[in-house]
C-alpha cells in the first residue's frame, strides 16, 4: 500500500531540497514546476498554489481548445485570466474610440503587465492568472516596485490594469464591482517640473528678438493667447478665423474676431473640445503683419504647415536665438496662458473654458497657484508698511508721553 502523500491537500506539491535550501514545488500533470513560496496553510502558500493549479488548469484548456464552454471538465472560470480580458478589451468600442497613440502606449503597458511573473521565484505571468486571484494587496505591491524609479509610469500603469479589470466587470461580469483591487490604490507623482510657465522676462526677451510677421512670433502668439497645444497650433487655418456677433448681458449687440475650432486632443474618442477664443489685441498685433492668409496660419519659410513634432525643435531654436535658457517649451507658454488667467482673477471656471480642460483638478492647480501668489504680496505689503511705521518713528525720535 502506497504511503500516503505528506501534502493532501495540495496535490502535486512536493518538498524538495537543493544546496541546503528546503523549498516546496507543484508539478502540474504537463510536466511543468512551480515553485510554491512560504509553508504549507499560510495564506502566501495557498495563494501561490491556486494559482499554479490555474494556470496548469488554462493551459490544458488552451490545448483542448476551449471556447469558453467547459473542456475535460475544467471549469469556465479557469478561463478568465487576464490574458483573456486583454483580448476583449481591444473588442470592446471603448477601446477603439481612443486615437492609436493613446492605444499603442496602453497595449505596451498592458503587455508589460502580462509579462511580469506574479511571483519573482514562481514561473508564472499575469497572463494566465485569473483575474479574481488579484488582490489589492498585489496589486499595490507591483504598482509601487514601479513608483520606486518611474513615478509616471506607475500612474499609467495602473491605468492601464484598471481597463483589463473594467473588461472583468463590467463586459464580462467575472467579478463583482466592490471586490475591484484597485479601489483602493492611488498614485500621485510629485508635480512636473518639466515646461514650466515662461516668466514675464523671458517672455520679453523672446518678443524682443523675433519681431511680429516671423514664424516664431506667430508661433509664440498663438501658443500663449490661445493657450493650445502644439499640435493645435500647427493645423490651426485662417478659416479657423471668422467674425461672430454677441449679445452683451447689457443688451448690446458686438461683432468680435474669434478662433473656432476642435482641440486634437481626445479627437477620436469624444471629437475633441470644441473651442471659441475672441482675437485679443496682443494676438491681432502679431497676425497683423501676415499678408498671406490662406491654410494654415503657422507656416515654414517655404509656405508649407509645420509639423506638430518639428515644432518643439523648431521652438527650441528660436529660444535659444532669443538667449532664452534650455527646458522653456512651447506647452510651457499653455501652462503660462493659464497662470495669466488665474492672475487676472478669472474663475476656475472660465480657465477650464479657456484651456479646454476636461477635468476641474487641473484648472485648480493655476488658480492654487495664483492664490499663493496673491497672499504673498499682502504679506510682504503687510511687512513693508510696518518697517515704514518703524523707520518713521525711529526718525521723529524718542517722545515723552504725557497723560
Amino acid at each position: 500500500m502506497p504511503k500516503p502523500s505528506k501534502f493532501a491537500q495540495y496535490p502535486g506539491v512536493s518538498e524538495k531540497t537543493t544546496n541546503g535550501r528546503t523549498f516546496f514545488r507543484h508539478r502540474a500533470k504537463d510536466g511543468k514546476d512551480t515553485v510554491i513560496p512560504g509553508q504549507p496553510g499560510s495564506e502566501e502558500f495557498d495563494r501561490a498554489f491556486n494559482i499554479a493549479v490555474a494556470s496548469y488548469k488554462e493551459r490544458a484548456a488552451a490545448a483542448a481548445g476551449d471556447t469558453g464552454a467547459e473542456v475535460v471538465g475544467l471549469p469556465v472560470q479557469m478561463a478568465r485570466t487576464f490574458g483573456k480580458a486583454a483580448t476583449r478589451l481591444e473588442d470592446t468600442m471603448e477601446w477603439k474610440a481612443y486615437d492609436s497613440k493613446t492605444r499603442k502606449y496602453n497595449a505596451m503597458l498592458i503587455e508589460r503587465f502580462l509579462e511580469t511573473r506574479v511571483e519573482a521565484d514562481v514561473d508564472l505571468t499575469w497572463r494566465n492568472v485569473p483575474v479574481e486571484y488579484m488582490t489589492a494587496k498585489l496589486l499595490r505591491s507591483l504598482i509601487e516596485d514601479i513608483f520606486t524609479s518611474r513615478k509616471s509610469t506607475a500612474k499609467h500603469t495602473l491605468n492601464a490594469i484598471r481597463k483589463l479589470l473594467w473588461v472583468a466587470i463590467h463586459v464580462e461580469n467575472w467579478i463583482a464591482p466592490e471586490n475591484d483591487p484597485s479601489l483602493s490604490i492611488k498614485v500621485r507623482p510629485p508635480k512636473s517640473t518639466k515646461n514650466p510657465a515662461w516668466p514675464l522676462s523671458i517672455r520679453e526677451k523672446f518678443e524682443a528678438r523675433h519681431l511680429p510677421g516671423s514664424a516664431a512670433r506667430t508661433c509664440y502668439a498663438l501658443a500663449f493667447w490661445l493657450g493650445s497645444r502644439r499640435g493645435d497650433v500647427a493645423l490651426l487655418e485662417w478659416s479657423d478665423l471668422d467674425q461672430h456677433e454677441i449679445e452683451l448681458h447689457s443688451g448690446e449687440l458686438v461683432a468680435i474676431e474669434a478662433f473656432s475650432f476642435r482641440q486634437g486632443k481626445n479627437a477620436n474618442k469624444t471629437g475633441g473640445a470644441e473651442m471659441f477664443i475672441p482675437l485679443v489685441s496682443k494676438l491681432a498685433e502679431a497676425l497683423a503683419p501676415i499678408n498671406h492668409r490662406e491654410g494654415t496660419v503657422l507656416k515654414t519659410a517655404w509656405g508649407n504647415p509645420f509639423s506638430e513634432k518639428s515644432l518643439t525643435n523648431q521652438m527650441a531654436v528660436w529660444c535659444q536665438q532669443a538667449g532664452i535658457p534650455a527646458g522653456y517649451t512651447m506647452h510651457g507658454l499653455r501652462r503660462t496662458f493659464g497662470s495669466y488667467l488665474a492672475e487676472c482673477n478669472v474663475e476656475a471656471k472660465g480657465i477650464m473654458t479657456a484651456l479646454g480642460h476636461s477635468a476641474m483638478s487641473v484648472t485648480d492647480s493655476y488658480v492654487r497657484d495664483a492664490n499663493k501668489k496673491l497672499a504673498m504680496f499682502d504679506i510682504v505689503q503687510t511687512i513693508n508698511e510696518r518697517e515704514e511705521k518703524r523707520d518713521l518713528m525711529k526718525r521723529r525720535g524718542n517722545l515723552r508721553i504725557v497723560r
